[in-house]
């Protein structure tokens, strides 16, 4: 089996309604997205997918395109797609960063290869351990009282963890909004917080002392990606878990992470962090050092999220709560079918060959706004 064709698709699809994160990252209408297809000479076709949003991330949809065109495609046009550690290796070697472009073509490989092989991805990571996997349901910025209403309606609809983003509004308010939803909901909900880089190392103390008595489990990624010292010192004062999301993206920044024993959890992204592989490899990193993962998204479409579960199913060191298998649900419309696998807040693990999701090349088509065929 050779790989003949590669299609870049960039894909534009709104939000059911805006998405108010931290001041870093402000507001979000839109998700965007370059969806990859992998063709070969069997008619077996592979799909992948990058999710770049800058600043969160250094890549972009241009560059994630670029990437793809002018230093990866000659290196995958006519090569067995089932090799996947030696493209890997390959395209290491010869494109240094890029985690975003690779992270999109090696799901592509791994989709080529349960569906040769006639089974699920998972298969080939370590084998199945979840079945099914509850969600958390994230809420945005908010008052107190719009963070009420957006609760009740996820607990409404089966969610028993929510993440609130902060990082937008002054300390005072997001202490206010943690105390009221831990007094309303505390007893019925596990909350995780996630600042997004939204506060500078006195903010976040402050907010640790602001709470105490009404913490959430976890606190993702309260400072910038580089603070690992000021991580360190945030978890010394709040009994909640740290979690990193932005701090981690190679397996290098998970190496300094470890060693310096900064953080307690990652917060796993299979387009951030590279695909699978490189996932995977940053997942047994933590669990040998003791550390928990946290399955999380960035503003994904189905191909990204059956990547994610395809290894978040295989970990034996996952946090104990919901995770983020619900990107699609905040999606005005997908390009697949991943929400059928969604259901009363618990996303099932699907038996069908491959990243076990289906594209819609009609809705492909429509959401389309930059199209190039290698």
């Amino acid at each position: 089996m050779r790989i003949t064709k590669i299609e870049l698709f960039q894909i534009s699809i709104p939000f059911i309604r805006p998405y108010k994160l931290s001041k870093v990252y402000g507001t979000l209408t839109h998700a965007n997205a370059v969806i990859v297809k992998v063709q070969t000479d069997t008619g077996i076709v592979g799909w992948g997918e990058a999710d770049p949003n800058a600043p969160f991330t250094e890549d972009t949809l241009d560059s994630v395109v670029t990437a793809i065109q002018d230093r990866m495609a000659r290196h995958l046009i006519g090569k067995d797609p089932t090799r996947i550690a030696q493209i890997e290796a390959k395209l290491d070697r010869e494109a240094e960063g890029d985690l975003m472009a690779k992270g999109a073509i090696d799901m592509a490989l791994y989709d080529i290869l349960g569906k040769f092989h006639q089974v699920p991805a998972h298969t080939f990571l370590g084998g199945m351990i979840h079945e099914q996997i509850p969600l958390l349901g994230p809420i945005g910025s908010g008052t107190p009282e719009e963070d009420t209403e957006a609760i009740n309606i996820l607990i409404s609809e089966g969610y028993r963890t929510v993440m609130i983003k902060m990082g937008a509004l002054p300390i005072a308010v997001e202490i206010e909004r943690m105390i009221s939803a831990f007094k309303n909901f505390g007893q019925r909900i596990t909350f995780i917080t996630d600042a997004n880089q939204g506060w500078e190392l006195d903010e976040a103390l402050a907010f640790a002392g602001g709470i105490k008595g009404h913490e959430p489990v976890l606190v993702e990624q309260p400072i910038g990606r580089n603070e690992v010292e000021g991580l360190r010192e945030f978890g010394k004062h709040v009994s909640s878990l740290t979690s990193a999301d932005e701090s981690v993206v190679s397996f290098r920044d998970a190496n300094l992470l470890i060693r310096s024993g900064a953080v307690d959890v990652f917060s796993i992204k299979v387009s951030k962090n590279g695909g699978l592989v490189k996932s995977r490899m940053i997942a047994n990193a933590a669990a040998v050092a003791g550390i928990k993962c946290l399955m999380n998204s960035m503003l994904e479409f189905g191909i990204t999220q059956a990547a994610s579960l395809q290894l978040g199913c295989t970990l034996p060191n996952l946090l104990d709560c919901g995770h983020a298998y619900m990107s699609v649900l905040r999606m005005s419309d997908d390009i697949t079918d991943f929400g059928n696998f969604v259901s009363d807040a618990v996303v099932k693990v699907p038996d069908t060959p491959g990243l076990g999701v289906a594209v819609d090349e009609a809705k492909l088509e429509k959401y389309t706004t930059s199209y190039l065929k290698l």
